[in-house]
């Protein structure tokens, strides 16, 4: 299997995926989460890398952020709202939530001018979030091409990785664009930037995707990894901190110079903050090795890892490096589109936009595909396929929040007690509340835009 972050290809079999990336099934991970809304529960968002130390950070109500993307090319669908669904959800656990507007990637991507992807970016996604629940008092939409933080980042990352890697994750070759291979570097500086000391400091961030964004969390999470200074492993002697390695030690030699410590006491220097910051949480006896680049703490269980890791990364930011935590990430299944293919901005009939009025809504409900059979006399013979059905996807996904609901049409759909007109409706009558409560909601965002949105 490949995964391509610009294809439009339509993922099927979600546990073979997730099996050959190395993703963690989210099913466990659920049961831990505050009352988690229906996306979690229905096993929609449904694999993740790296949750644990949200997951702490949630239950500790420690510092952490959701950094999430908009690209500025076209209207938003039920397939975006459902990342921001996620996004509100998280924020209301206790995050800061980021949101990126992709503009300098939609320009080497997509051609899309940076004014233009302005504009579509305040219009149809800001006033959108908005209105989906976002509050602007602990978020920030913010455009890449503004956010000279972000550049910078991007170039001192860029130093971490090679082409090789890039065309092995990518698939670059000779005819793609240098601002192309550049655009996933910008993402991953993106995803990072959170954790940098202008905006926050080094904390857990979470970043809800779909299965055709992991290319970009796997960079991510590697140049993240190559920016510490530490490294925690479990050992026979407990959990050891370990003082990290490059070719010829360039990178301890900048630091020894930078602190003012000598290149060969610089190892031992490193140990003794590190141990500082292990007697602060409270973990005593702890043993040094400097021929081993190793502090170890014999008391300190798996469970301790991400209680160290988040201030030994502090500390580093504290000696001038960047001392970015891996971020995690959530992955959800796609939306199948109204047409039974992929949910599109650029083929409308497969989507119901946010900004549709109700009755472009109802007209796409009443053309779209269904899992119904032939004639009415087979369907209540034999019941429908709602697990190969569009609206049944838009009542699980969008329009029946309440699982005594669904498991109800599910019943009625598959015993064959309601046919596919019925069916269309219900959903016809759900969308129509639902847009006409979003267009409201949309009018009085207006005002919060110039809130959320930050120019630099």
């Amino acid at each position: 299997m490949q995964i391509d972050p610009w294809s439009s290809h339509q993922f099927a079999d979600y546990d073979r995926l997730r099996d050959e990336f190395g993703l963690a099934s989210f099913e466990g991970v659920v049961d831990e989460l505050p009352d988690p809304p229906s996306l979690f529960r229905r096993g929609i968002v449904f694999a993740h890398r790296g949750f644990q130390p949200v997951e702490r950070a949630i239950r500790f109500d420690e510092d952490w952020a959701v950094m999430t993307g908009l690209m500025p090319s076209g209207q938003m669908h039920l397939g975006h709202k459902m990342v921001l669904d996620q996004v509100t959800y998280f924020q209301d656990v206790g995050a800061e939530v980021f949101v990126g507007v992709a503009d300098l990637e939609a320009y080497a991507t997509r051609g899309i001018d940076l004014e233009e992807g302005r504009e579509l970016a305040l219009e149809e996604y800001a006033k959108n979030y908005l209105a989906l629940g976002l509050d602007p008092d602990d978020a920030q939409v913010y455009f890449q091409s503004k956010r000279s933080p972000v550049q910078r980042l991007a170039f001192l990352l860029a130093d971490r990785v090679n082409l090789s890697k890039m065309q092995a994750l990518y698939g670059f070759d000779g005819e793609d664009s240098m601002s192309h291979m550049l655009s996933p570097l910008v993402q991953a500086a993106d995803i990072l930037h959170p954790q940098l000391p202008e905006y926050g400091q080094s904390r857990p961030t979470l970043v809800p995707v779909g299965v055709d964004q992991d290319p970009h969390i796997r960079l991510t999470r590697d140049l993240a990894e190559a920016t510490r200074l530490f490294s925690i492993k479990d050992t026979e002697h407990g959990l050891g901190v370990f003082v990290k390695s490059d070719e010829a030690d360039r990178n301890l030699a900048r630091v020894a110079e930078r602190i003012g410590v000598a290149e060969d006491d610089i190892v031992e220097h490193l140990l003794d903050e590190a141990a500082d910051v292990l007697t602060d949480l409270g973990f005593a006896d702890l043993e040094t090795n400097v021929g081993y680049r190793a502090l170890y703490a014999p008391a300190a269980t798996a469970e301790d890892r991400f209680k160290i890791d988040v201030p030994l990364a502090r500390r580093e930011q504290d000696l001038g490096e960047l001392g970015l935590i891996a971020p995690a990430s959530t992955y959800h299944r796609f939306q199948t589109g109204l047409t039974g293919d992929k949910m599109s901005s650029s083929a409308p009939e497969t989507a119901i936009f946010l900004s549709d009025p109700p009755a472009t809504a109802e007209d796409k409900i009443n053309q779209a595909k269904t899992g119904g059979k032939p004639t009415a006399e087979e369907q209540r013979k034999e019941g429908a396929n709602p697990y190969e059905c569009p609206i049944f996807e838009l009542y699980t996904y969008h329009l029946m929040p309440d699982d005594e609901d669904l498991e109800d049409i599910e019943a009625r759909c598959s015993g064959g007690d309601i046919l596919c007109g019925e069916c269309k409706g219900i959903a016809k009558e759900r969308a129509d509340a639902m847009l006409n409560e979003h267009e409201s909601d949309r009018a009085e965002a207006e005002a919060a835009i110039d809130q959320l949105v930050r120019e630099e």
